[in-house]
């Protein structure tokens, strides 16, 4: 998943996300694995670095979060 290929996500959707996250709704929870449970990233077909980021917590998932999607 090159930068060109990024995935798309609405950046009203991203922006409840990161809201949600701030207020701690997301207990027990890495940043990667609470992103792609929010996102129900399990559907897409193609998994390639998505496994990573489900793994990730803190900067690391912040990073591969906004080299992986795009938000409009």
């Amino acid at each position: 998943m090159g930068n060109d290929s990024a995935l798309q996500i609405e950046r009203a959707a991203y922006e409840e996300f990161v809201r949600l996250w701030s207020q701690g709704s997301f207990e027990r929870q890495r940043l990667g694995q609470a992103f792609y449970n929010h996102f129900n990233l399990h559907k897409l077909t193609d998994q390639v670095g998505l496994h990573d980021l489900y793994e990730a917590d803190g900067d690391k998932a912040a990073r591969l979060i906004s080299r992986l999607f795009h938000f409009h």
